[in-house]
């Protein structure tokens, strides 16, 4: 399929699933994130698969972690600065106070409640960690067991295709109540500058890896939600990127989670959301109101909510570009 045929049909399901939950086409269920679970943990399990029936994939690990922990850094770095440069010229920018509904979340398994508790940063790793470990089970299988000769590329396809709808229903019954945050400029500030210093932070890096500029942004443009980026990237036709893009983004996840308390302590709330990212409105998040304050949870969600908006509409995007 070509990419930009199969851009139009990314969109096309993401948004059948955010018109199917308006128009109350799409039943209410309980079970609607137990689906998302099942269909992440094999859409996760299948890049694995594909990944490890490469022929050259022996050749390409060394590539694909020195390109995760590169590009996670430097997105990190990209939007610590840019965030840092607007404290210095504007001030510690006033948090806007903003009405909201329970909150859900992408990371992982799709949108669940925002306000679930994380005790501590090792339980916010923990489910990076076993989604990783899917990813590994599929490579392995792949790599080792003929068993899987019959697999392909159109089941993991097919996958997709029902994960974005099911996405698309979740973002709109989940919506953050943005009224109040449209009125004030500073909400807009910290995604903003998030998205841009992630970006600049790919571009810097596509020459050093030898990639397009477009595929550099592609990678970038996760955000941190490492759950839909590196399957995005690998249903254009990367699976390897795909790995790369998954990577990325679980690495970057970690340092939000190991920084945001230090962020936080040097009086930084707002570059501890950004450095967060798509995450701040769920897996960061309380990790956030317990370093930063009250205060910074609506700014955290509605950046949330924005980057995650922008991920399953930018990593395509820029990945078409080439």
């Amino acid at each position: 399929m070509e990419t930009v045929t199969s851009l139009l049909v990314i969109f096309a399901f993401l948004f059948a699933g955010m018109a199917g939950a308006r128009f109350k086409i799409i039943p209410k269920t309980g079970y609607l994130d137990r689906i998302m679970s099942i269909a992440l943990a094999l859409l996760l399990f299948s890049m694995g698969l594909r990944i490890g029936m490469l022929d050259s994939i022996t050749q390409q690990l060394m590539r694909i972690g020195l390109l995760s922990v590169s590009f996670a850094v430097s997105t990190v770095l990209g939007t610590v600065v840019l965030l840092f440069g607007l404290i210095l010229v504007t001030g510690k920018l006033r948090t806007v106070g903003l009405n909201k509904r329970d909150q859900a979340s992408h990371s992982g398994a799709g949108f669940g409640s925002a306000d679930e508790a994380v005790s501590s940063e090792v339980v916010g790793l923990s489910e990076p960690l076993r989604l990783f470990g899917l990813v590994v089970l599929g490579f392995l299988s792949g790599y080792f067991l003929p068993f899987f000769g019959w697999f392909q590329e159109k089941y993991t396809t097919y996958l997709l295709y029902a994960l974005l709808f099911l996405i698309g229903v979740q973002m709109v019954r989940n919506e953050v109540d943005l009224k109040r945050a449209m009125l004030h400029p500073a909400t807009f500030f910290v995604p903003l500058l998030t998205m841009i210093g992630s970006l600049a932070g790919g571009v810097i890096l596509s020459r050093l890896f030898d990639l397009e500029a477009g595929k550099a942004l592609s990678l970038a443009a996760g955000f941190g939600w490492y759950s839909l980026s590196g399957v995005l990237i690998t249903e254009m036709g990367d699976p390897i990127l795909g790995a790369a893009g998954f990577l990325i983004n679980v690495i970057r996840e970690s340092i939000a989670l190991l920084s945001i308390p230090f962020l936080a302590r040097l009086n930084l709330p707002m570059i501890a959301i950004g450095v967060s990212g798509a995450t701040s409105m769920d897996v960061t998040l309380p990790l956030i109101e317990r370093s930063c304050g009250t205060s910074y949870v609506p700014l955290a969600i509605v950046n949330g909510a924005l980057l995650s908006m922008l991920v399953p509409i930018l990593v395509p995007f820029f990945f078409t570009l080439g």
